[in-house]
């Protein structure tokens, strides 16, 4: 018999991983805001962690370990931990709790799926189930090897001061656990039912330490401590009035400033005066790009170590930040980008910049919810460009935002045209924030205020219709962005412009470009000299830090327009930039209003939007700008847009969190809700098949998925129609053009049609 215990199949021994969790736990523990009931929670997560692998000391896990046979035929090992912590009295139930739930979610009640819910035939609660007794024969048979390993266990928490019940040749019982606490549903027995809130609430944190310090032991990743952001210098440059102002608020916030002013700098004095001891920060914004972004803008300040990078394509766009051309040295850039992805999902980098989504992954309770537990309480959040959140976002924000409250978390919310009635949503949501702006009554403002950076012109027609005042315009001009509201528009007036001007150095970007070459232009974009002309899709309108000199835009509402603007003269160092709007689009589908065409409807958005620019006297001020979004958005959301607003803000589980909170269990379609990026599919054009199996092959697995190229689900039924799409296979294929150029040709045929 071999005289050693696995924990691992790598060969760590079950001592080796458990006194790895134990620093990590001890590194968690140090990092616990100051919440009640401290000491209690030390002693719960301390023994959970303790004794979370022991059941694997049974001779049928062990063969698994060591490569003798392939299963242990579906037994649990947390189920021989737990019953060994229900041996000594004082152990308390939320800590065998925990160790019985750190790896399965509650049994099923029939409708979750079974295979992630610990099997109810197994658990000795009410009897000795046979599975169980047959477990524990195998356990006992390993009992002298358990006892070696646990004496070096022991000595660990000996050495550390980590106070541990004195444990002496116990052995297995039945579990020292209400069985109520295993019962999903509502019914009497059920354990929403049985336990008060407090109690759900407290099982849930210890269960999220558990598996956190489980998670990144099993790493070899002990946290570091959470930094004070006081220590960090925010600005080199003269502080404006509005930043010092912003900076000297404690207690949540409300800044509207332009683009291009220093908001971020802003913010990031705020949260240097808002920490507390042990606070985290969460900087949220809409888009990937502009996460990104502010991903390497924050890193910049605070160190790599300290920030940390979350949404569905964060292991892509930290493999895409360092470069090499070794194969050897590509892989292991890849596992890095694998490792520090996963990290941004545990309790480890202090800082974090996500979408707010992975924000409701946590509050409408996804897997890995109990983490918000710990994360959450006295916390910063700043959520950046309000504005551009879609109703239904907004009213599971303020919900989730009206639940984080009660944690003594503190808000910031900003945007360059933050509209009157969103202001006072969140006012009402929050508590009467501060509400800061520049203000005319300060030199350093007055400058930002006054400054007068465009000229609007509205044409009538679309831009094909005016294409030859365009390019005679393009001609005079060092740089000219293009905007249109459709990929297939902007790829249309690409192919006209680079006819029309063959000796023109001429760009495009839109979403349906693969990763790799979407990155390739977004980085000649931003680190050298700007093309002189850039034809674009909304994804220019964050993120990236291009000024042009002049701007023509298809028709959209006042807050996408002034994003789109804040491209052009950026920042008001040239002269007055002229900027052109065209009052149709050239696709029929309309992005941002439901009727047939603008025109026909004065009251929706954009129809708005094009009247009142009609009526402003140029050059434009920021304030004008301002006043312009009061105007167009008036009392708010109205018909669809408010019911979309209802239904998030009422989602019963964040107005009802208390009586939702179920212990030991996770919402299954969070996921879906969290990873369905907007009905986004991601295909292989057919021309990159070898490319892709090429890198494949070589172990290069993010390389061969920044091949796929995101299109709209709603485009689906059409690709199939005209057999486009093979979806025989992973991933489905598309028969269509594709360049690093160009992108996505679905309609190259049209377009040739079209010039």
């Amino acid at each position: 018999m071999d005289n050693f215990l696995l924990s691992k199949s790598s060969g760590e021994t079950l001592s080796e991983h458990t006194m790895n969790c134990l620093k990590v736990a001890k590194a968690l523990i140090d990092s616990l805001p100051d919440i009640d009931n401290k000491e209690i929670i030390i002693r719960d997560v301390i023994v959970s962690v303790a004794l979370h692998d022991i059941g694997k000391a049974a001779i049928g896990f062990q063969d698994v370990l060591k490569g003798k046979k392939k299963t242990w035929d579906g037994k649990r090992h947390e189920i021989i931990s737990a019953s060994f912590a229900s041996s000594s009295n004082e152990i308390s139930e939320y800590a065998i709790f925990a160790i019985l739930m750190h790896h399965k979610s509650l049994p099923s009640d029939g409708l979750s799926d079974i295979y992630g819910c610990l099997p109810t035939e197994q658990i000795p609660i009410e009897e000795e189930t046979q599975v169980w007794l047959d477990m524990k024969e195998e356990w006992d048979k390993n009992y002298n090897l358990f006892l070696s390993e646990w004496s070096k266990i022991r000595e660990f928490l000996d050495k550390n001061n980590m106070k541990f019940p004195n444990i002496k040749n116990n052995r297995l019982i039945k579990l020292r656990l209400d069985s109520r606490w295993l019962y999903r549903g509502i019914g009497r027995r059920s354990q929403l039912k049985s336990f008060e809130f407090n109690k759900r609430f407290y099982a849930s944190l210890i269960r999220g330490l558990i598996i956190t310090a489980d998670h990144l032991g099993s790493s070899h990743k002990v946290p570091n401590s959470i930094p004070n952001m006081k220590e960090f210098l925010i600005l080199k440059n003269e502080i404006r009035n509005f930043q010092k102002k912003l900076g000297e608020v404690d207690g949540s916030a409300i800044l509207r400033a332009p683009t291009a002013s220093g908001k971020t700098e802003a913010a990031m004095l705020w949260a240097q005066k808002n920490q507390r001891k042990n606070g985290r920060l969460f900087y949220v914004l809409p888009y990937t790009a502009s996460i990104n972004a502010m991903h390497k803008r924050l890193s910049n300040i605070f160190g790599n170590n300290n920030v940390g990078l979350l949404h569905h394509r964060a292991i892509s766009a930290l493999y895409n930040m360092s470069e090499n051309d070794e194969l050897s040295v590509r892989i292991n850039k890849q596992n890095t980008a694998k490792t520090l992805a996963e990290l941004s999902r545990e309790v480890w980098f202090p800082i974090r910049v996500c979408t707010p989504h992975q924000i409701f992954r946590y509050t409408l309770r996804g897997k890995g919810w109990e983490n918000m537990l710990v994360e959450f309480q006295n916390s910063c959040f700043i959520f950046d460009e309000v504005h551009a959140y879609d109703p239904r976002v907004v009213g599971l924000m303020l919900a989730s935002i009206k639940l984080l409250s009660k944690w003594n978390a503190k808000f910031l919310f900003m945007s360059a045209t933050l509209p009157t009635f969103l202001s006072n949503l969140i006012k009402e949501t929050v508590g009467n924030p501060v509400f800061i702006e520049p203000k005319l009554e300060s030199e350093s403002d007055k400058n930002i205020l006054n400054k007068k950076r465009h000229t609007v012109n509205i044409k009538v027609g679309t831009i094909l219709k005016n294409i030859d005042q365009v390019i005679k315009i393009i001609k005079s001009k060092n740089s000219a962005l293009v905007i249109c509201n459709h990929v297939r528009t902007a790829q249309e007036i690409y192919s006209l412009l680079q006819r029309k001007l063959p000796d023109i150095d001429i760009k495009l970007l839109h979403s349906q470009f693969n990763s790799r070459d979407r990155n390739n232009i977004e980085s000649i974009l931003t680190n050298k000299k700007l093309p002189q002309v850039l034809v674009a899709t909304q994804v220019v309108e964050v993120s990236l830090d291009v000024d042009f000199d002049i701007g023509f835009f298809e028709p959209a509402p006042i807050d996408a327009l002034i994003q789109r603007m804040g491209r052009v003269n950026r920042y008001g160092n040239k002269n007055v930039a002229q900027i052109i709007i065209f009052d149709e689009q050239v696709n029929k589908y309309n992005l941002y209003c439901e009727c047939s065409a603008p025109h026909h409807n004065p009251e929706c958005r954009l129809s708005l939007t094009l009247k009142e620019l009609q009526k402003i006297e140029n050059p434009l001020t920021e304030k004008e700008l301002i006043k312009l979004a009061n105007n167009i958005y008036g009392d708010g959301y109205k018909g669809e847009e408010k019911k979309k607003f209802d239904e998030g803000m009422n989602h019963p589980d964040l107005i009802d969190f208390e009586n939702c909170l179920l212990a030991g269990a996770y919402r299954e379609w969070i996921e879906d809700l969290i990873e369905r990026t907007d009905g986004i599919i991601e295909v292989l054009p057919m021309n990159l098949i070898d490319e892709f199996e090429k890198n494949k092959l070589e172990g290069l697995w993010i390389e061969a998925n920044n091949l796929l190229v995101p299109i709209r689900s709603r485009s689906l039924i059409w690709l199939i129609q005209k057999n486009l799409i093979d979806t025989s296979n992973d991933p489905w294929k598309i028969n269509s053009n594709y360049s690093a150029k160009v992108g996505l040709d679905i309609h190259s045929d049209y377009i040739d049609n079209i010039l």
